[in-house]
């Protein structure tokens, strides 16, 4: 069976007699182990390859002749990207019609470390393992793990080549890789940080999964089923939190509490989605997402710029006081502003902000141009009119020449325009007569009868409490 390709016909399996003799044991699992096969050679996946041999035939036939044709259906760009960066079946290995292995790509050198072996104490090639990146870095570097220990911009450059591969096999190829874990992809630090996804002949179309797949201890999606899309997207976060905060305890964590503080809002806001399970599987970040954002996060966005913001706060300014730029741009890093042909240039990386610019005369526009490696978007505002400040100078004021002679009295001119009239007031009406007054008397005392004693109240003795102060008969 064959299928056709973008330059040629590629054969999809081989006998397993044509695959000639079977160098070292290069590794081993639990379904098969991987051996050198120095003596075959193909056309359209030139180096070395290897033979992964499984313990048992496999009844799975068909899905892995989709795989190979898979690869022989991509542009020739993609193909050699899915070959750099995967160890895709590249033919099915069959014995009398049964499948018992497949030819793949050996591991690139580049993917591993010369370190002490345990067991005989020599120096050997060992792969390097995701799972590295979860051991505290003390741990890591130490004299018993003895790997490089990745800055953070290198942690940061592994999440985002998980997440670029991973929307790859999302959206263009369109197959779930199912079985992501500690193992099975591997990362190299050297250049620009990257990974490599082994154990490729386990992934399934996207639309439905035939047969089951693998979960590895503590990478299980919540609530159990088929793996897909949802449980590809949750172990993807599931790597970002154990990568990204290593140490103790690290390779089984699942709180996406455990970042904080590492990543920032919008990281954050990307985790908890993806892997807390009261969300909605609709809630959750395609690996695209997470791939733009750590891009972003390395500056290097993988979009032209766009800018979301140019505006001045006034259209005039007094020379000598500023007026002020306020911009905003997405997946920019840098921001040229440009004033009567001269350029400032501002880092746009932030997304946002103010500029003050100092104009010395009026402008008819100011230029601002969004710039990334991608591309570049423009924009610009004004005119702005530049106006002198306030001065205060005294205003002469022309007053009439008089004559003025010595010792004689000066006489002014005679006014003879128009007068104000004569101002007419009413007569006030005539109060009504009130008599003539009454002179005041003083009462005669010794003839007015009093209830108490006078000289007792003038003096305060006891007529005082006794007359005045006591109830009437009768009051209670």
């Amino acid at each position: 069976m064959s299928v056709t390709g973008p330059a040629t016909t590629v054969p999809l399996s081989v006998e397993l007699a044509d695959i000639g003799g079977l160098g070292d044991q290069l590794g081993r699992g639990g379904e098969a182990t991987v051996h050198d096969a120095p003596g075959v050679r193909l056309a359209d996946a030139p180096g070395p390859l290897v033979y992964k041999k499984y313990r048992a035939p496999q009844d799975r036939s068909d899905d892995l002749r989709r795989l190979v044709a898979l690869r022989a259906r991509l542009a020739e760009a993609d193909r050699d990207f899915l070959d750099e960066r995967t160890t895709w079946p590249l033919r099915v290995v069959e014995s009398g019609g049964v499948p018992v292995g497949v030819l793949m790509r050996r591991i690139p050198v580049q993917f591993g470390d010369r370190v002490t072996s345990h067991v005989s104490k020599a120096m050997e090639w060992s792969i390097r393992e995701v799972g590295f990146l979860f051991i505290d870095p003390a741990r890591l570097g130490g004299r018993v793990v003895g790997r490089q220990v990745p800055t953070w911009e290198q942690r940061l450059g592994v999440c985002r080549d998980f997440a670029h591969l991973l929307d790859f096999y999302h959206r263009k190829l369109r197959v779930i890789f199912g079985d992501i874990n500690a193992r099975n992809e591997l990362y190299r630090l050297d250049g620009r940080p990257s990974v490599l996804f082994i154990d490729c002949d386990g992934v399934r179309p996207s639309g439905a999964v035939l047969s089951a797949q693998l979960n590895a201890p503590d990478w299980d999606p919540p609530g159990g089923g088929p793996l897909g899309l949802y449980t590809d997207r949750y172990k993807l976060g599931l790597y970002v939190l154990r990568s990204l905060a290593p140490g103790a305890q690290s390779s089984v964590r699942r709180d996406p509490a455990g970042a904080a503080g590492v990543l920032d809002a919008e990281g954050m806001g990307l985790l908890t989605k993806a892997i807390d399970s009261s969300r909605a599987h609709q809630e959750q970040p395609t690996a695209e997402e997470w791939w733009r954002y750590f891009s972003k996060l390395l500056g290097e966005p993988v979009d032209p710029p766009v800018l979301t913001e140019v505006r001045l706060d006034r259209g005039f300014v007094v020379r000598g006081q500023p007026v002020l730029l306020h911009w905003g741009a997405d997946d920019a890093r840098t921001l040229d502003v440009v004033v009567d042909g001269r350029t400032t240039s501002i880092d746009a990386r932030a997304g946002g902000g103010v500029e003050e610019l100092w104009l010395d005369r009026s402008v008819a526009r100011i230029d601002v141009v969004a710039a990334n490696g991608l591309g570049e978007a423009s924009a610009q505002v004004g005119p702005v009119a530049v106006i002198p400040p306030p001065r205060i100078e005294p205003v002469p004021v022309a007053l009439p020449m008089l004559p003025v002679v010595q010792g004689a009295p000066v006489a002014l001119p005679e006014y003879t325009g128009p007068r104000m009239p004569e101002l007419v007031l009413p007569a006030m009406p005539s109060a009504a007569p009130t008599g003539a007054p009454r002179p005041f008397a003083w009462p005669d005392l010794a003839s007015t009868s009093f209830p108490f004693d006078l000289t007792d109240l003038l003096l305060g003795g006891p007529a005082l409490g006794a007359g005045l102060f006591t109830e009437p008969e009768g009051k209670a």
